[in-house]
């Protein structure tokens, strides 16, 4: 299964590729000799007019072959204005975009597709910090539904909501008990994160302090908790939900190496001693589950849909560049950040069991990944005859034809030994 998934990702991301390139040359008149998925072997083909399509034995690259790529076309076969060296610079490096840009289309088209397609959680909040704006006006529980009169859909809009209005009151419309409220916070200036904050927490539900179901190897059960308890209490701090246990316990191990819980067991009051044991408090409440006030949906529509397509998109445009700019940096190991045949069937296989617009949602990164990298104006790469092609637009006259076949035959040779490199990466990770 993990195999068929790869392939269909690879041929859809190599067919709209090669498909921007075909598309183009057509339309610009140029004589395009074959269309091929994959790369060796023949499994099968056909020949519509001049052109041969084929699909190929490897799924992991393919081809447009035009007239006259090579600047080597011989003979009066083919017309003299359908062969590709024949046509402007500016021709030829539209064709030679057109490949990525098609790739990155697809990739925002599916964003939006997922996006629209997408339930998103009404968010809640979680738990409010004592003594914060939020505290006076919101209550654990509470549904947010818009901040100044923008939907909310997401945790990201409301920090940017309150980011834009600065030291000035927000209005922040809630669902609480079934009843809608509109509250009003004015954010507060952190020091410490350098930002305005309201302090809240905020999540898709928000437990309670009550344990509906507790593994035996929790650390709280073995702290003496049990299913059904409240968690009322930590050090004397009253406790509402799971959010402030895990808040108040950070707080009290800095300070102590053993807590005190404040159990409420029907209508007995137990204190438990819980000790830290470099335990941090994620891994204190790992294995239980708290109960919860539920949680509603919401589609965002037409419009709110295509903002936050859009949003998400730039989102993943932003972390391949954060991406790329560690990997050069050095802040992010290159055998880890990057991925081959083997890990990149991984990936997909894994987003394809948590579900189909998660599925999605990794097809069109790799999409966008496949087009920017593509981009670059490295030798063999499409980003290199856009390079060569304006380069010859300035100067005037092109680089000689055996000079940059030399030029591209050399990146061709370099990135294909980065594949091997990854490639054999990828199959170390398989044995970690």
């Amino acid at each position: 299964m993990t195999v068929l998934i790869f392939i269909a990702s690879i041929l859809v991301l190599v067919g709209v590729h090669e498909a921007g390139h075909f598309l183009a040359a057509r339309a610009f008149g140029v004589y395009v000799r074959e269309f091929a998925i994959g790369i060796g072997p023949v499994l099968v083909s056909t020949k519509r007019k001049s052109t041969k399509y084929s699909l190929r034995l490897i799924p992991i690259g393919g081809y447009v072959l035009m007239a006259g790529e090579d600047r080597c076309e011989a003979g009066d076969e083919i017309p003299a204005d359908q062969i590709l060296y024949n046509k402007p610079p500016y021709v030829r490096a539209i064709i030679s975009l057109s490949g990525a840009l098609c790739n990155i289309a697809l990739a925002l088209v599916v964003t939006l597709a997922v996006v629209w397609a997408s339930a998103f959680p009404i968010l809640q909040v979680a738990d409010v910090i004592p003594g914060s704006p939020a505290a006076a006006v919101l209550e654990p529980g509470d549904r947010i539904v818009a901040i100044d009169g923008e939907t909310i859909y997401t945790t990201d809009q409301i920090t940017k909501a309150i980011r834009r209005a600065g030291a000035s009151p927000i209005d922040i419309q809630v669902v609480r008990s079934g009843t809608t409220l509109h509250v009003t916070a004015v954010p507060r200036y952190s020091k410490e994160a350098s930002r305005y904050e309201i302090g809240v927490y905020f999540g898709p539900s928000a437990p309670t302090n009550e344990i509906i179901k507790l593994e035996s190897t929790s650390p709280l059960y073995a702290a003496g908790v049990r299913d059904g308890d409240r968690i009322v209490g930590v050090n004397g701090e009253l406790i509402e939900t799971e959010t402030g246990l895990i808040v108040a316990l950070e707080a009290a191990f800095e300070a102590s190496d053993a807590v005190t819980l404040e159990i409420a067991r029907g209508d007995e009051r137990l204190s438990l001693s819980l000790a830290r044991q470099d335990r941090t408090a994620d891994v204190v409440v790992d294995g239980t589950t708290f109960a919860n006030l539920g949680v509603d949906y919401h589609r965002p529509g037409f419009g709110n849909g295509l903002a936050l397509g859009i949003r998400q998109f730039a989102s993943y445009v932003t972390l391949l560049g954060q991406s790329i700019r560690g990997i050069i940096g050095g802040s992010i190991p290159a055998k880890d950040a990057i991925q081959g045949p083997i890990g990149i069937a991984k990936v997909v296989r894994q987003g394809f069991d948590l579900g189909f617009l998660v599925f999605l949602q990794i097809l069109a990164f790799l999409n966008l990944n496949l087009g920017l990298i593509n981009l670059i104006p490295f030798p063999a790469l499409d980003g290199s005859r856009v390079a060569f092609a304006l380069y010859e637009w300035v100067r005037g006259r092109p680089i000689p034809p055996e000079k940059e076949g030399i030029i591209h035959a050399v990146g061709f040779v370099i990135l294909i030994g980065l594949m091997i490199l990854i490639t054999y990466q990828d199959i170390l990770r398989l044995f970690r």
